[in-house]
């Protein structure tokens, strides 16, 4: 029986094809555009490459939480991080449906920039985000029924900080893994021309002489952070001398050298609520991340907010 043409020229083309259809099979990637994930019905105006978007909150998510934490942390540690984000989210939208990106103080990171980030790990580090952003679908920390300040940072000094009456939620707890996070300990000397200079951009101070050199810490709070510095006549936080000076925590030590001041530096961020580094340890032991959210904050539930979020339909 003599073949048709078309028969033998789809054929053909098929095996031509075979290598490229076996790679997709064994990767599971066929395209790079992302999935279809929840919605929230709130949405993010953003100003892209091609105008103003409007993105839904759940997929704004992926890509403000890509944007916050390493891709090659475990699972359960993006789950909290997505949680924190969410929750700040929503909380910085209150009754609204939409908000610009320029009210919020967040980054987002979209396809591309992901894949600049991740590099060759795009795929695997995307499907992990992707299936964290179902599972974690519409989900928030409350206390006492209201939306918590979702504080985070990279890692604590060894133990996060007490967010006081303001933050009751927010109770200091040893993080003590955080010591094993690479370069956690910063050293940085400064000249006293160079601390005058950052010191005077604070609030315009001007310091005369040998005065950046008599920079004191005046009190520390228990988790070890500056809390307040006497430079001149004037007292600064130690979040405020850190921001000035450049400097990855505000738990630091001073020592004068030869050059000026010496700062050693504990930690990176704030201190207060979750630890990136300590949640990724307790993930990388079996912890899950209602387990690590409950560790760092305190009288919280975690709950599926702002009305009803809409899945995507699975394919029959």
């Amino acid at each position: 029986m003599k073949k048709s043409y078309s028969t033998v020229l789809g054929g053909t083309i098929l095996l031509f094809l075979f290598p490229y259809i076996f790679t997709l099979f064994v990767s599971g990637s066929i395209s790079e555009e992302p999935k279809e994930i929840a919605k929230s019905g709130k949405t993010i105006l953003r100003e892209g490459v091609y105008g103003r978007e409007e993105i839904d909150l759940e997929e704004y998510i992926l890509g403000v939480t890509a944007s916050q934490i390493p891709g090659n942390y475990e699972k359960e540690a993006v789950k909290v991080q997505m949680i924190l984000a969410r929750t700040y989210l929503y909380k910085a939208m209150g009754e609204a449906d939409s908000i610009s990106e320029a009210d919020l103080y967040c980054t987002y990171l979209d396809v591309s920039g992901r894949k600049k980030e991740w590099g060759e790990a795009f795929s695997e580090y995307e499907e992990k985000f992707e299936a964290v952003a179902s599972e974690t679908a519409g989900q928030v920390i409350l206390y006492e029924g209201g939306l918590a300040d979702a504080m985070f940072h990279r890692a604590s000094a060894g133990v996060t900080r007490d967010g006081g009456e303001g933050m009751p939620y927010m109770k200091s707890v040893d993080s003590g893994s955080d010591v094993d996070m690479e370069n956690y300990v910063t050293i940085k000397e400064y000249s006293e021309s160079e601390l005058a200079a950052a010191i005077g951009g604070i609030r315009g101070q001007n310091l005369g002489t040998g005065e950046a050199l008599g920079l004191q810490i005046v009190s520390r709070d228990q988790a070890g952070y500056v809390e307040q510095v006497m430079a001149g006549t004037e007292e600064y936080t130690g979040e405020e001398l850190a921001a000035a000076l450049a400097l990855p925590s505000s738990a630091f030590s001073i020592s004068q050298t030869e050059k000026g001041l010496k700062f050693v530096v504990k930690g990176s961020g704030h201190g207060y609520g979750v630890s990136q580094w300590g949640a990724n340890k307790l993930a990388l032991e079996g912890k899950g991340a209602a387990d690590i959210l409950n560790y760092y904050f305190q009288n919280i539930t975690i709950e599926r907010y702002g009305g009803e979020i809409s899945q995507p339909e699975m394919p029959s």
